[in-house]
């Protein structure tokens, strides 16, 4: 297979560049980044000679992606990370996150459908989509009760998506990622709220939580996420169509994440409260069992598992 990876520099893209890459039946891995946010490092990808063997990087917007580049590339699957992510700066941003996330998006699959080989699409959305439970854990019927701009753009790309595969059959599969971390993540000033924590822990600088803490998240290491995106990745199709949650099943508090990190960085940081954002969601909980009944994943990472790698790798660059 020749599998294209958008978004390829973030946090899930060179995580599953380097899944993709070490297995035998993808022969090319075209990671395409526009270098939009910021990183520790200019060179992010995950070193191998399976990278260097297989991976091509092309520095680009995926927006300009027209039918004509999609069949030079000559692919058998794109996998759609390329987003923006930042729940504040959607509503500040608003003409930015709906021409990247949604018309993107839109753009995209119109250009897929009309290229010669039709790859497999496998498009990343988010459990935003959902808005405040109505129950947990939150399954793939759940409502769709987006509360940001962020959370309309996903949604919205993934009625265009699920729309081509309607009406022309485009195969077509939906993840939505609860809440990811890992190495790698965005220090642009939009960052996930473990990597914000790990870098003020890090510092011993107060980590700040909004309000009590108490709201919950469904916290999931990377590498349990990247394998996800590589099970659902088959030759035949399969799981083309079908929608599915990737999570733990787990609920963590916000003001315990900060105490957890705290802990495995040895910090002297003081944990302050401030008020919160508007519209912040009160918890997340993934119910995975649809991924895990049809291809098998189930995360294998614990939460202290996975800080303890992050806060290994975040320690190279800050002292």
């Amino acid at each position: 297979m020749k599998v294209l990876v958008t978004g390829a520099a973030g946090l899930y893209g060179v995580h599953l560049v380097d899944e993709l890459v070490k297995r035998d039946d993808v022969s090319k891995v075209i990671g395409l980044d526009n270098f939009s946010r910021s990183y520790f490092e200019s060179d992010p990808f995950i070193q191998s000679d399976k990278l260097k063997a297989k991976f091509e990087l092309v520095k680009e917007d995926y927006c300009k992606l027209g039918t004509k580049d999609l069949d030079d590339f000559d692919l058998d699957a794109v996998i759609h990370l390329a987003a923006y992510i930042s729940i504040p700066e959607s509503m500040e941003r608003e003409e930015d996150y709906f021409h990247n996330n949604e018309y993107g998006t839109f753009r995209l699959m119109q250009a897929l459908v009309r290229t010669k080989k039709w790859p497999a699409m496998i498009y990343a959305s988010s459990p935003e989509v959902y808005g405040n439970p109505i129950y947990t854990p939150m399954d793939i019927n759940h409502p769709m009760l987006p509360r940001s701009i962020y959370a309309v753009t996903k949604l919205a790309a993934e009625k265009h998506c699920r729309a081509m595969s309607e009406w022309y059959k485009y195969p077509v599969t939906i993840i939505r990622n609860f809440n990811t971390f890992g190495e790698n993540q965005d220090i642009s000033g939009n960052a996930g709220v473990v990597s914000a924590f790990i870098i003020k822990a890090l510092k011993n600088e107060p980590i700040i939580i909004q309000d009590s803490g108490e709201q919950t998240r469904d916290f999931q290491y990377v590498k349990d996420a990247a394998r996800a995106y590589s099970l659902v990745l088959r030759k035949d199709n399969s799981l083309a169509g079908e929608v599915f949650n990737i999570g733990t099943g787990i609920q963590t508090s916000i003001k315990d994440l900060a105490h957890k990190i705290k802990k495995l960085t040895n910090s002297t940081s003081e944990i302050r409260s401030e008020p919160g954002r508007k519209a912040d969601l009160m918890s997340l909980e993934a119910d995975y069992c649809e991924i895990n009944k049809k291809a098998g994943w189930e995360p294998k990472f614990s939460i202290e598992e996975g800080l303890e790698r992050t806060i290994h790798w975040y320690k190279k660059f800050i002292q």
